[in-house]
């Protein structure tokens, strides 16, 4: 099978002598993608088990996502998913946003008394991300660049800050949108659990929990290829088995260059909880194709360093001057000029806070150099519009409501599955195949296009699911 998944699950029924309980139902997938062999990401989920638990504790969902090796990475977070709920369920804390912090804590010290056990394992690592529905509302505790999302009202907001170096840059105003590609990778991650004792933990919410909600836990190899207002359009249009497996299938479709791992929950009722100020959408955010984060003023450091370039250039020249010294002049000027890019990359780490992100200071690195992922940095992804950054969380707010585009990209996928199909002689129905088809294409063309998502994804299904059988039986 291409995924490991948990059936849809409904929380316990209510009791009509018991305060009130939510009713919410989820569902959780993991794949290795198309170009791994083994699967880093983890994923845990941990209901109430009683009226005293769910006041205590609520009920936790999480996402980690493993880095440092073959199978180092998938130990990292393995680690991380069993510590982490039995800690938060355990924990005599003061409160729920401390039970968390120092559940996420408990998850670093395994994982790092782990690594100093055993040389082959030191290093290690994971991103963390869990989220609680409690009677407060949501709470979320992260560390990298694993999301959390809430989907609301045909918008989808991101709950957590990527501790990435892209982000931290654009953020602090050493890179803009249009240039962070240039100097610094997608795939470094400034923070993570594993290799230090200590690790800053980010606590956002609590977030106000209504009817008709989504949330949604995901690691970066998802992110990578599915935009966020396609999750949003996705997750509100199907059950949360059906949506996480077409986000999984369309990342793979696209690619599949990580690990890709979506946790899809669905509140059908919540008790009441906090009152939360809505988000506005400023009326002309200015985002690239690729990122999400807001721009900053950089064009001082980019003149210097093309000036100190220049300099660099003109130095090798006037030493070249004797023919022999030609080769070392460029290599000295080249080396130079590699020195000032790394050093700009590296130089000025924001200083260490135990409070969480906070926008009006920097955040802070959390192991003294930036820790590359295996993650690719060289997916791009459709544009989409609408797109802002926030000074606190939700970071980001994105208009989610099903569009015509993106349907007919459905459309686009299935077709390209079915030629590759027949082209490869590949053991499908193609009668349930045309059925859905044109189920689809009576529902694109109604007054609800949103219809058509469910037998696409359903086509998209069957086809994948032949797909990976083919290319994972190699």
């Amino acid at each position: 099978m291409p995924s490991s998944g948990r059936a849809l699950q409904p929380l316990p029924l209510r009791n009509p002598a018991m305060p009130t309980l939510p009713v919410v139902k989820y569902a959780s997938r993991t794949d290795v993608g198309m170009r791994r062999s083994t699967n880093q990401d983890s994923f845990a989920v941990r209901l109430c088990t009683d009226i005293e638990e769910w006041q205590r504790c609520g009920h936790l969902f999480m996402v980690a996502d493993g880095m440092g090796g073959h199978a180092v990475g998938d130990l990292a977070s393995r680690i991380a998913v069993e510590t982490l709920p039995h800690a938060y369920f355990k924990l005599d804390a003061p409160g729920l946003q401390s039970r968390m912090r120092q559940a996420i804590c408990a998850a670093n010290k395994a994982i790092n008394d782990r690594g100093r056990e055993n040389r082959e394992f030191e290093g290690m690592g994971t991103t963390c991300s869990a989220l609680a529905l409690t009677v407060d509302g949501a709470i979320i505790g992260h560390v990298g660049d694993s999301r959390v999302y809430r989907v609301r009202d045909g918008r989808i907001e991101q709950l957590t800050f990527d501790h990435s170096l892209q982000w931290e840059m654009i953020r602090l105003g050493r890179a803009t949108v249009e240039n962070v590609e240039l100097f610094h990778p997608r795939n470094v991650i400034t923070r993570c659990l594993g290799p230090d004792s200590v690790v800053q933990v980010d606590i956002e919410g609590p977030f106000s929990i209504a009817a008709g909600d989504h949330f949604i836990l995901c690691s970066d190899g998802l992110t990578n290829h599915v935009t966020d207002t396609e999750i949003g359009q996705v997750v509100t249009s199907l059950p949360p088995a059906e949506s996480s497996r077409l986000l999984i299938d369309l990342a793979n479709c696209r690619g599949g260059s990580d690990n890709s791992t979506a946790v899809v929950v669905r509140i059908d009722s919540y008790p009441e909880t906090i009152d939360e100020a809505p988000t506005e959408i400023p009326e002309t955010p200015k985002l690239d194709r690729t990122m999400d984060i807001p721009a900053g003023h950089s064009g001082v450091a980019q003149i210097l360093l093309a000036a100190t370039a220049v300099l660099c250039l003109l130095a090798g020249i006037i030493l070249g001057i004797i023919d022999q010294y030609i080769p070392a002049a460029i290599l000295i000027a080249a080396s130079v000029l590699s020195w000032l890019i790394s050093r700009r990359m590296v130089s000025q780490r924001p200083v260490r806070s135990s409070e969480g992100f906070s926008a009006a200071s920097a955040s802070p690195f959390a192991s003294g150099l930036p820790i590359e992922s295996e993650s690719t940095s060289s997916v791009s992804r459709p544009s989409v519009p609408g797109q802002t950054f926030n000074p606190r969380s939700p970071y980001r707010v994105i208009e989610a409501q099903v569009s015509e585009t993106f349907v007919s990209h459905l459309a686009e996928v299935q077709s390209d599955l079915v030629q590759a199909a027949r082209d490869s002689a590949w053991s499908v129905d193609f009668d349930e195949i045309t059925a859905l088809n044109k189920q689809a294409g009576s529902a694109q063309q109604s007054s609800r296009p949103g219809l058509s998502i469910g037998p696409r994804a359903r086509a998209i299904e069957l086809l994948m699911r032949e797909m990976y059988q083919r290319s994972r039986s190699i």
